[in-house]
């Protein structure tokens, strides 16, 4: 086995939402692993706005002084054009993909609206336009470079896929998260025959930054929350970038269209 310290020397990553939370975690492993990292992000200064600290002005500068090289661009990737981009202004830098971890998204509307009956199609558009499109413009954008490599690509869903919560609060983001689910083991079956690998992280209960922010006006990722988890603790973003770091790696070289659940065994509860 090689030096899982330098196992992804001089390889280039991709990570979207980079700027902070779950991403910044992945970009910094990824960079700690010997990858160069471009960060995509719709605000480059999302961890400044949730009291996210960091170890330089911005991730770019943590992975610049980790020794590997960085570009940030600040984009809004559910506009395709702006996807594609972004993509080509990598390629020029880089010269090269290898790695795409689609982490932009979330459940960016109101809860309280978002259920099944509730949603609006204002609502439902932003979600699917944040997660769904998001994640196919940029598998889209970068395929062709990947094939080159023979890369891999990491799509992050949720649990909330396979369960939800008494009020079906997150009928729609969840939505866009199956169709998420669905894409990658299609995309698994094309690109198989490339060499190209594609897979999916299904995260539960992750305490980043923003979720912590808003824990309590959503009643979301709170420490009674933690309670019902099997393993009795609430997920942190290095929890989810360890399974990012071994579907990049050569680990994984035979795991294809597959997605994990990372959430303490959240979906095994039954709900009363």
């Amino acid at each position: 086995m090689g030096d899982m310290k330098t196992s992804l020397q001089g390889k280039l990553a991709i990570v979207t939402g980079g700027a902070g939370g779950m991403g910044r975690s992945h970009a910094l492993r990824l960079a700690e692993l010997g990858a160069n990292v471009a960060i995509i992000d719709i605000d480059l200064k999302v961890a400044a706005r949730y009291g996210e600290t960091l170890s330089a002005a911005s991730v770019r500068d943590e992975i610049l002084n980790l020794g590997r090289d960085s570009i940030a661009i600040e984009a809004d990737l559910s506009d395709r054009k702006a996807a594609f981009d972004a993509v080509h202004q990598i390629e020029r830098h880089f010269g090269r993909i290898d790695i795409l971890v689609n982490n932009a998204g979330g459940a960016i509307t109101p809860i309280g609206s978002s259920s099944a009956s509730m949603a609006s199609e204002e609502d439902r558009n932003t979600l699917f336009a944040a997660n769904f499109h998001t994640a196919v413009n940029m598998c889209q954008a970068c395929v062709p470079a990947l094939i080159k490599e023979g890369g891999v690509i990491v799509n992050i869903s949720t649990v909330g896929v396979c369960l939800d919560d008494a009020a079906a609060r997150f009928a729609m983001y969840s939505a866009s998260k199956a169709a998420v689910e669905k894409y990658t083991r299609s995309l698994a079956v094309e690109l198989g025959p490339k060499q190209v690998r594609v897979n999916c992280i299904a995260p539960g209960l992750i305490a980043t930054p923003r979720v912590a922010s808003q824990a309590a006006a959503r009643n979301l990722a709170t420490g009674g929350q933690a309670d019902a988890i099997p393993l009795r603790r609430l997920g942190q973003a290095s929890d989810i970038t360890g399974v990012v770091e071994f579907l990049v790696s050569d680990l994984a070289s035979y795991v294809t269209g597959e997605c994990i659940r990372v959430s303490g065994g959240l979906q095994l509860q039954t709900r009363t």
